[in-house]
């Protein structure tokens, strides 16, 4: 897995077409309506096969930037990392739609698992071309790439205080 997070003053997207592989909308979601955020956290996060794995590891990283960045919510737009070019996508061994299904898993235990540590969370549309603007802000815990491997890191304790500040362990560049 890997988490491109960026802390934004404002973050706005607009849905515009669905992928071939898209999921559908959620009832309040509208095609070509903006959806704005101001003080958020962003994440692209790549998601590969076995993610499932860190994704209790990725929840206490992200919480942890989240509480360094005193973001109000956190927005996730997820994508399957195998997916592109270059990393078996073409391979006629992959089953596409199992490994879709897994990605959307990983993404869906990330979100619960952040809701369930009292975080405000928005996952955009999987699949879904959008457009986007971020004002992002400057400074040490501003912009952050984080990977996670299966077996890079032990699991970890976490707790459901909210926002306790801590070191974060997060394997940055």
């Amino acid at each position: 897995m890997r988490i491109y997070a960026n802390r934004c003053h404002s973050f706005d997207y607009r849905i515009t077409a669905a992928h071939p592989c898209a999921v559908d909308l959620e009832p309040t979601a509208v095609v070509g309506a903006t959806r704005p955020f101001f003080d958020c956290l962003v994440l692209a996060i790549g998601v590969d096969r076995g993610d499932l794995a860190v994704t209790e590891t990725a929840a206490t990283i992200v919480k942890c930037i989240a509480a360094q960045t005193d973001s109000g919510y956190i927005v996730i737009d997820g994508f399957a990392r195998w997916a592109m070019a270059g990393r078996g996508a073409t391979n006629p061994d992959i089953d596409v739609l199992t490994g879709l299904a897994d990605a959307l898993d990983v993404l869906s235990e990330l979100v619960e698992r952040l809701e369930e540590r009292g975080e405000l969370v928005h996952q955009m549309p999987f699949g879904w071309n959008t457009v986007r603007h971020a004002d992002v802000m400057d400074g040490e815990w501003s912009n952050r790439v984080i990977d996670l491997g299966t077996t890079e890191r032990p699991r970890q304790a976490w707790s459901l205080t909210p926002r306790a500040l801590r070191s974060c362990g997060v394997p940055s560049r």
